[in-house]
């Protein structure tokens, strides 16, 4: 599991102007940890890092730019400790479970300031949302994974379900992590019970899509996925 302390790179391997931008995103986010997101003012942050206040702004015009780093890192270790693991094994169940454990896990030190941003979560206009134009690389990044982890797995499945399933999946992935936010359970067992009893179902659905007589209740399934892709809001989101 990654550690889910801010990446401290050396600054012998960073330039000066890379140096100061990550001395102000560890101040920040060292800061959401121990005060919550809102408190934590651009002001705070830039005299956290011992840096101006115009200076602070010239690598983050604002707070949600942070967050937004916060969010690449972030997937940038799921990514690798991801990729590593699938050549351990070619199950795809085991290999998206390790991912959705993998992402809570870089989290888990981060729930005070994530459960706030999680308000703006059904708001796609909002840039800290999953769905936002903002985070499209972010979001297609982690689906991405999800899609690499499918494909070089042994699992089989009909093509037309191939295309949309990571997506499909990274929306359970999402809805998971948004339990998670507000499981009090000891080691958040209560969403590891959810997403095994959630990816149990999926699956026998998965080995059921592929006999014909599973068609009729494929159809709505293709059907509601086009659907939300429709939805203008997911075109504004697919277009930007």
């Amino acid at each position: 599991m990654p550690n889910s302390v801010p990446k401290k790179i050396s600054n012998q391997t960073l330039t000066k102007r890379e140096a100061t931008k990550e001395r102000i995103y560890n101040s920040a986010i060292s800061l959401f940890r121990k005060e919550g997101y809102e408190p934590a003012t651009m002001r705070r942050i830039a005299r956290e890092a011992r840096v101006s206040l115009g200076l602070t702004y010239y690598h983050f015009k604002t707070k949600e730019e942070i967050v937004l780093h916060f969010y690449r890192e972030s997937q940038i270790d799921v990514k690798q400790l991801s990729t590593q693991f699938f050549k351990t094994t070619k199950d795809f169940k085991a290999r998206l479970k390790f991912i959705i454990l993998t992402q809570l896990e870089s989290f888990s030190d981060y729930k005070i300031f994530l459960q706030v941003l999680a308000r703006h979560a059904g708001d796609p206009s909002h840039s800290l949302s999953p769905f936002s134009p903002e985070t499209i690389l972010i979001r297609e990044e982690a689906v991405g994974i999800i899609r690499d982890a499918l494909e070089t797995s042994s699992l089989k499945i009909r093509d037309d379900l191939a295309v949309i399933l990571p997506e499909l999946l990274w929306m359970e992935q999402m809805g998971l992590v948004y339990f998670w936010l507000s499981d009090s359970s000891k080691s958040y067992i209560n969403t590891k019970l959810l997403m095994n009893d959630s990816l149990e179902l999926i699956f026998k659905l998965i080995k059921l899509s592929n006999f014909p007589l599973f068609k009729n209740v494929m159809g709505p399934i293709f059907r509601m996925f086009r659907l939300v892709k429709g939805n203008p809001i997911a075109k504004k989101i697919a277009k930007a």
